[in-house]
């Protein structure tokens, strides 16, 4: 595998590329400049006065300034390949820190159930963070080609999208999607909900993902030997995202946020049969909590776009298959013990006595 680099921060090229954003390009081909002509000056003026005074002869004199060129040629693409690589300097600058590199197999397959997002983007994909962040020790002002993202920066992140805080804040809506924040009210709407309402929010979350009427309601069924999908991706890629943004905002140990993250995957990889499969579960999870076309669309655009145009090496992973032997029981009855609560508090709301069209009186 190449060295360890990733994509420049916000881009979606596989390595960095220069950019005279960086830094005062036009005093840099200035210095460039100048420094590539010195030789050539200093030897033509040398070569010319010993020409001049017959200390060499005429070949001697075109191949001094011949030679004198090609060592300021080389001078100059040596100093612009310097300048072209900073971003991957700086990158590397910034892995020494904690002596980062390609993470083991587990993890990566874990990280790749982020990826269409991480693309659409420009977010690093092959670490634990999605940004350079001060919590790997890098201090803001010693890297010029990328922004470090604070501590403060992540739990303001934190508490907008969120309202995680604290690590214990963090641990109890980690517990919320792993027992189905979504699924389970996904899967209660297909028992409680009238036909009519059912109808019309089938028709609108599907128009919303692009995915077809037929995809929604094969999500409240099993599949094969697999339980019924219900929201599960969005639930469990929430769970990814919360755990890469609270480590980076210091809240949570690397150590908790991969145990996590790899029992995400470890779910993941045993419900749904590909990516594909997994981000189409998102996205419609996604349409369901956002009720918001703009939104939704953004997210099939990145989809798309990763499918055609990304080549990351986290793209070249194989989807790993897990047995459905793993899944919790929340997964593998889909959330009913949530749908028969609902179902009590329901019935529990209908005063009998007082039903449409029971007029009668005893």
């Amino acid at each position: 595998m190449k060295e360890f680099i990733q994509n420049h921060p916000g881009e979606k090229d596989t390595r960095p590329k220069y950019n005279p954003q960086d830094g005062n390009a036009a005093a840099s081909g200035w210095a460039i400049f100048v420094l590539a002509c010195i030789p050539a000056v200093i030897s033509y003026a040398v070569f010319n006065r010993l020409k001049e005074i017959n200390k060499i002869e005429p070949w001697m004199y075109y191949l001094g300034i011949a030679l004198a060129l090609v060592f300021g040629s080389l001078m100059g693409m040596f100093l612009i390949q310097k300048i072209t690589r900073r971003r991957i300097n700086e990158q590397k600058k910034y892995y020494k820190l904690y002596n980062a590199s390609w993470l083991p197999q587990e993890k990566r397959e874990a990280l790749q159930l982020d990826a269409p997002d991480g693309y659409h983007y420009g977010e690093w994909i092959e670490t634990l963070e999605y940004w350079p962040c001060e919590a790997r020790g890098a201090r803001p002002s010693d890297f010029k080609t990328f922004l470090v993202t604070t501590m403060e920066e992540r739990l303001v992140g934190n508490d907008q999208s969120w309202a995680v805080l604290s690590e214990k804040s963090y641990s109890e809506t980690v517990e919320k999607l792993f027992n189905g924040m979504h699924s389970r009210l996904f899967a209660s709407d297909k028992t409680l909900m009238e036909a009519e309402g059912l109808k019309m929010m089938t028709h609108r979350i599907a128009e919303l993902a692009q995915l077809p009427e037929s995809y929604v309601k094969a999500c409240w069924q099993p599949k094969e030997d697999k339980p019924p999908q219900l929201l599960w991706a969005f639930d469990l890629n929430r769970v990814i995202e919360l755990s890469r943004t609270s480590f980076m905002a210091g809240l949570i140990s690397e150590e908790t946020a991969w145990a996590n993250i790899l029992k995400t995957s470890g779910y993941a990889h045993a419900l749904f049969d590909s990516l594909d499969d997994f981000y189409n579960n998102f996205r419609l999870g996604h349409a369901y909590w956002s009720d918001d076309f703009k939104l939704t669309s953004e997210k099939l655009k990145g989809h798309k776009a990763y499918n055609t145009s990304c080549d990351w090496p986290v793209k070249q992973i194989a989807w790993r298959k897990n047995d459905t032997g793993i899944l919790p029981e929340v997964i593998q009855n889909a959330c009913e013990e949530f749908v028969a609560f609902e179902t009590r508090k329901n019935q529990h709301n209908v005063i009998k006595g007082f039903q449409a069209g029971n007029t009668s009186i005893p």
